[in-house]
């Protein structure tokens, strides 16, 4: 081999060496690649800066609180906020549902906690960006937010005072031991005034009550015709073959979330809106 042909492999190494280390390449790793031995590497890269080395942002997980927070956030940081029928749109989608056989309903698989802790994260993320974010009520009206608010305590107020107003009514009609004078029946009329009015609201607000308002009106007649001593065949749920209903298989073809909606009673206030 030539003198020259050596000097150009030895020139090639050492740009070799030199370009390895400046893309911060360790000595080590250097030394494997070219062959070279380690006080030769190490007197050619005195001089060479080291780059520093990139750390690749480990990949972020995508959890369904994750993806939730992701698509909560710009809308919650819109003028008017996020308003609570896309809030639950988003949760019912990015945690899924499920089938219930025994109400024939669709049930979001997330619950309270999760949906307390996706607000908590954008709150978060919204103090870290020195923003504000919003979730707004579904019965907020954006163009006259105060008004609409002032409107319905003003008839909250109004409907308070017909409960009130009926409850007293119905105790004066059908007070239980009336006739008597004693601590125990003013204890028996006060507890039945609470429950009268408990129920004149389960009968008149859909949901106030846990048992389905059909159930109770069912249980209701059973009982008050068992004290009149005349009972009825009980009132019953029946499907399309005359039998009850115990086990409703899931449909094909639809969109639970529309179905979870429907079963809320929101399309049904929509529609009573527009009306």
């Amino acid at each position: 081999m030539s003198n020259l042909h050596q000097e150009q492999q030895a020139i090639a190494q050492a740009a070799q060496v030199i370009a390895l280390r400046q893309e911060g390449v360790s000595i080590a790793n250097i030394m494997k690649a070219t062959g070279m031995k380690e006080r030769k590497v190490k007197d050619l890269i005195k001089d060479i800066v080291k780059a520093p080395k990139i750390k690749t942002p480990a990949a972020k997980i995508q959890t369904p609180l994750a993806k939730t927070v992701d698509r909560v956030y710009p809308l919650a940081k819109r003028q008017h906020g996020i308003r609570e029928y896309e809030l639950r749109e988003i949760m019912h989608e990015e945690y899924g549902s499920k089938w219930d056989t025994t109400t024939g309903r669709y049930v979001s698989s997330y619950d309270p906690n999760d949906l307390k802790y996706v607000k908590q994260k954008v709150r978060i993320r919204a103090a870290e960006d020195d923003c504000n974010v919003l979730f707004t009520p579904d019965w907020v009206d954006e163009a006259a937010p105060t008004a609409g608010r002032e409107f319905l305590e003003a008839a909250a107020k109004d409907i308070a005072a017909r409960i009130e107003e009926h409850t007293n009514q119905y105790m004066e009609l059908y007070a239980t031991r009336w006739r008597e004078d004693s601590e125990e029946a003013d204890l028996a009329q006060r507890k039945q005034q609470y429950a009268a009015k408990r129920h004149l609201l389960k009968l008149a607000i859909q949901g106030y009550g846990m048992e389905p308002l059909v159930k109770l009106l069912e249980r209701s007649l059973a009982l008050t015709d068992l004290l009149e001593g005349t009972p009825d065949a009980p009132m019953t749920i029946v499907g399309a073959s005359g039998e009850n209903l115990d086990y409703y298989p899931e449909p094909v073809d639809n969109n639970p979330f529309l179905d979870f909606v429907e079963s809320q009673g929101w399309l049904k206030e929509v529609e009573d809106r527009f009306v």
